[in-house]
């Protein structure tokens, strides 16, 4: 068992690594109080259609394609990488947003059909320059910060991301229920306002990161002899099961539409999700630093399979159908970032480092546009199927099963669970780049 070294901790959590640690915090509080724990239930109780819904959320996905760009936006920048992060990070404090178009409507200034509008765009382009400014942070760590840095950091950051996210959705639940019993929409208002202020973070630790924060992006494709065969193959099957993510509706959003469950649950659910989120970043994190990246990939794959079969045994029928979703979101969620954290590890360690930028931009780009597909198809079936809506969520979830297994299936692996490209696994990593 890989338990978390305290040694390593330590190391972060000094004041080399501040701007590091006020992003994950920043972060934390966005995908909390404004993204899909909040706005699922959001636009369901405004009246939006579930096909709405999943499209809102899956734009950001299908967005990070334009992540495919970054060479050519990065020339125009002059290697400019510290800036373009924090641009994107702009879009962090979306709360102040979503909290002014939801008083307006709580105020009566704004019609039902306008707010939702308002909340699918500000979702939708919030949340594509969040996810954007995230992959843009973390191909900062891959090619300012030295390998054994960024080894330290990303996980660390993860962790502590969904550990303040357990810590703020868990007890959400039960205080949406109450407050829009008491004040409506107003409660809706308030978390927004709170993650939009405590969301300020983001920005601000990205305008701390260390200076100059360029790269030299070179006018040459990271094709032919320069990226291995091994880095095609790890793209095709990670764009085999981004597929299956596509596929995949919101948990929350089948709980309250076919479920009947409360906005509570919802919410509780997304913070059983960063509970698992949480499990599977320490897990993963502690043992990335001298193991195995394809091994853990491949196992996160697999896990990710049986949650999409726990999600389809969720049919109505069942009396435990709420139970099961629980498990399978723990189960998502906690091998999902398992396995984020395992392909970024397997992707810079495949990726020549000359070639990061262009690997890195093509990776995203392709996997997005995977998974912006499978939400198309996705969105339709639950538009074509409406009075069996609880068996067009089962069939989209059996696939998503299907394809994470053909994707386990697929996946290469190394011949140990050691990496022989990783550091000693008691290596002290000292902050020098952050400070």
């Amino acid at each position: 068992m890989h338990l978390p070294r305290p040694v390593r901790w330590r190391a972060f959590v000094s004041a080399h690594y501040r701007p590091f640690q006020a992003i994950a915090v920043g972060q934390a509080f966005t995908a909390s109080y404004a993204s899909d724990a909040l706005f699922v239930p959001l636009l369901l109780r405004l009246g939006a259609p579930p096909a709405l819904v999943v499209l809102v959320g899956a734009a950001p996905v299908g967005g990070a394609a334009l992540q495919a760009l970054a060479p050519q936006i990065l020339r125009r920048l002059k290697g400019d990488l510290r800036g373009l992060a924090l641009g994107l990070a702009l879009a962090e404090v979306r709360g102040f947003v979503l909290a002014a178009v939801v008083a307006g409507m709580a105020a009566g200034a704004i019609g039902q059909l306008e707010g939702i509008a308002l909340i699918s765009a500000t979702v939708a382009i919030g949340q594509t320059a969040g996810v954007l400014s995230g992959s843009n942070i973390t191909l900062w760590t891959a090619v300012v910060l030295p390998d054994a840095e960024r080894r330290l950091v990303g996980p660390r950051m993860g962790a502590l991301t969904m550990a303040l996210s357990t810590v703020l959705l868990l007890p959400a639940g039960f205080i949406l229920d109450a407050g829009t019993r008491a004040i409506g929409l107003w409660a809706y208002v308030a978390f927004f306002l709170v993650g939009g202020l405590a969301s300020t973070l983001t920005p601000l630790a990205v305008a701390r990161l260390p200076r100059p924060g360029r790269v030299l992006v070179a006018r040459e494709t990271a094709g032919g002899t320069q990226v291995p065969p091994a880095f095609r193959r790890f793209t095709d099957v990670s764009v085999i099961a981004s597929f299956g993510q596509g596929l995949l509706p919101a948990l929350s959003l089948y709980a309250l539409s076919v479920l009947g469950m409360s906005a509570g649950f919802a919410v509780a659910l997304s913070g059983v999700a960063a509970a698992g989120a949480l499990a599977g970043s320490l897990v993963a994190g502690s043992f990335l630093f001298g193991g195995s990246s394809s091994r853990v990939l491949r196992a996160s794959f697999f896990l990710r399979a049986v949650a999409a079969v726990c999600c389809a045994a969720a049919i109505p029928a069942n009396p435990l159908a709420p139970a099961f979703l629980l498990v399978g979101s723990a189960l998502f969620n906690g091998a999902g970032n398992a396995g984020a954290l395992a392909t970024n590890e397997r992707l810079y360690r495949l990726a020549p480092a000359q070639a990061r930028v262009h690997c890195q931009s093509r990776f995203v780009g392709a996997t997005a546009a995977a998974a912006g597909t499978g939400a198309v198809v996705c969105a339709t079936a639950l538009t074509l199927a409406p009075p069996a809506a609880w068996a067009a969520y089962t069939a989209l979830y059996a696939g998503s099963a299907i394809s994470r297994t053909i994707a386990t299936l697929r996946t290469e692996v190394s011949a140990s669970w050691r990496s022989p490209s990783s550091p000693p696994a008691d290596t002290l990593i000292r902050g020098n780049g952050a400070s």
